[in-house]
């Protein structure tokens, strides 16, 4: 595996804190990757190669903790 560590940093559109602090926990649970820093507006996530930070700025993650954020219906019917 090819090592670039790298930091990068994204914004964000999560409206409450525990939105805010399960990304940032499932971030630094992705092997390779670490938060450094999270607030309302961004995160600074260190990254060990450039697919790693790649993979993490395609928002995939980010989506997931927002509808789980939000309750949506959807959510519901897909875990009970």
């Amino acid at each position: 595996m090819p090592i670039e560590p790298t930091i990068v940093r994204f914004k964000h559109d999560l409206k409450t804190d525990m939105g805010i602090t399960l990304l940032a926990n499932s971030i630094t649970l992705t092997p390779g990757t670490i938060t450094i820093d999270a607030d309302r507006n961004e995160y600074i996530v260190h990254a060990v190669s450039s697919k790693t930070a790649q993979d993490l700025l395609s928002g995939d993650m980010q989506a997931r903790v927002k509808e789980i954020e939000g309750g949506t219906k959807e959510m519901s019917k897909q875990h009970g």
